[in-house]
């Protein structure tokens, strides 16, 4: 057996040199070619894609900002609702702090809360005197 590094193991001699390339270098270049004209064309295909479509939009949409200055249907938000909220606290405050009529048409006052406390206390709650129920009618026997 000889220990020669550049035989092989069957005894036929390699041959010395650089490697032979195993690529097949028109192959890869075809390869190349048509992955771009893939690209390409699927390219020119998007391209019409979104020519048709754009061409089946109606002529004249709206843009995002097209209503701007329009108020939008009822109920609306609010636009300060901590200021709205103040308002309203002041509102009550007031209505709840001050005389005053709730429905004049059927007598109906508002006395401030201190006030209707102070009036409880010495008058009493008011009596109301409940309406008797209306009889019912007897079931009729068959």
């Amino acid at each position: 057996m000889s220990m020669d590094p550049h035989s092989s193991h069957s005894g036929v001699p390699v041959p010395y040199g650089p490697e032979e390339s195993d690529a097949n270098i028109p192959l890869i270049v075809w390869t190349g070619v048509g992955i771009l004209f893939t690209v390409v064309l699927c390219m020119v295909i998007v391209i019409f894609q979104y020519r048709f479509e754009l061409a089946m939009l109606p002529k004249k949409a709206e843009g995002v900002f097209s209503n701007q200055g329009k108020l939008p249907p009822q109920p609306r938000l609010q636009a300060f609702p901590a200021k709205d909220l103040v308002e309203f606290q002041h509102q009550q405050a007031s209505k709840a702090e001050t005389f005053g009529w709730a429905d004049k048409q059927a007598g109906v006052a508002r006395v401030p809360v201190e006030k209707a406390m102070d009036m409880i206390l010495k008058n009493g709650l008011p009596v109301v005197v409940a309406k008797p129920a209306a009889a019912k009618p007897e079931a009729v026997k068959k």
